[in-house]
């Protein structure tokens, strides 16, 4: 059969000698018609058409099935199978090369088509991933608008809004972490806890809202005086609790001294008036074993005991 379409000089001719040959070679050959015979040694010739039809690369290609009188099937059925045309044994040599003529025939009509209906697949595809790039890009905003919102709402649950500190909830859920910490690496763990002196008497000499001023200043003092891991919180009205993690009394009287000389060097303007302010300061080391609570208590103590010492100075348990 080969011999015969080669003979015309017409046709570039491709042979396998089985279906699955045949099928490997129509991966790396471009080829228009296929003669596939329905008996073949490794792979019948109805079900390499079946796997031709399914292929998108192979599937417009023009199949003509050959068969012997004893195989051959209804032609309704064939065709239903994938075959553009069908081709009795034994072969007539003008039969076959009319037969193949008309599928390249066949073949080349349908190919602007094909190539229209490529183009149109293309453009759909484009206008898809274009309407999916739009969706990506919204949920990407959305995304990030909705982070932007998740963190101010933890701004707003984690931190007091007129010190800029922490707050008592999120101030003791540290405490907790930090006391872990210390037990299990075996560190030192301190803590103060600061008041302003005579804080009611600004509130009383000049409003609520001067006294909000101070709370204000006085936490970004607090603020600026720690180091990067320490943690301070706006324990009460006018009371501070700073954790200092891996510091023992004598370091953390040093960083305390270093704030209470800051806030009685600060002047403060209330009404048009400068005002100086100072702050007494307890200090207590954790005690292994105790709570929270306890430890923090300690510290209140220590800072009362400074205020009975005159104020404006530090005392520590």
């Amino acid at each position: 059969m080969v011999d015969l379409l080669t003979e015309t000089k017409e046709f570039q001719v491709f042979s396998a000698s089985g279906g699955a040959e045949a099928l490997e070679l129509l991966e790396r050959e471009e080829v228009q018609v296929i003669l596939l015979d329905v008996v073949m040694p490794d792979m019948d010739g109805l079900t390499v058409c079946r796997k031709i039809r399914a292929n998108p690369r192979t599937a417009p290609l023009q199949i003509v099935l050959l068969s012997g009188f004893d195989e051959k099937r209804n032609l309704d059925e064939l065709f239903a199978l994938g075959a553009d045309d069908f081709i009795s044994k034994p072969i007539a040599p003008l039969e076959l090369q009319a037969r193949v003529q008309a599928a390249l025939i066949r073949y080349k009509s349908n190919a602007p088509r094909l190539r229209q209906e490529d183009q149109e697949h293309l453009s759909t595809l484009k206008a898809e991933n274009l309407n999916l790039q739009r969706k990506y890009n919204k949920i990407r905003s959305l995304n990030r608008e909705l982070e932007k919102n998740n963190q101010e709402l933890q701004q707003l649950a984690s931190f007091d809004p007129l010190s800029g500190l922490l707050n008592r909830r999120t101030l003791f859920r540290r405490l907790e972490v930090e006391i872990e910490r210390s037990l299990r690496i075996n560190l030192p763990l301190t803590g103060i806890m600061a008041d302003i002196d005579h804080f009611k008497r600004v509130n009383d000499n000049y409003g609520h809202q001067c006294g909000d001023k101070v709370i204000r200043k006085i936490g970004a003092s607090l603020h600026k005086t720690l180091r990067k891991y320490d943690y301070a919180g706006r324990y009460g009205g006018e009371e501070f609790f700073v954790i200092f993690p891996n510091t023992n009394l004598e370091k953390a009287l040093t960083i305390a001294e270093r704030f209470r000389r800051e806030i009685e060097e600060t002047r403060f303007s209330c009404a048009k008036e400068s005002l100086n302010l100072t702050i007494s300061i307890g200090i207590a080391q954790f005690h292994p074993g105790e709570s929270p609570d306890d430890w923090v208590a300690r510290a209140d103590v220590a800072m009362y005991r400074a205020k009975q010492l005159g104020r404006n100075q530090i005392a520590s348990e």
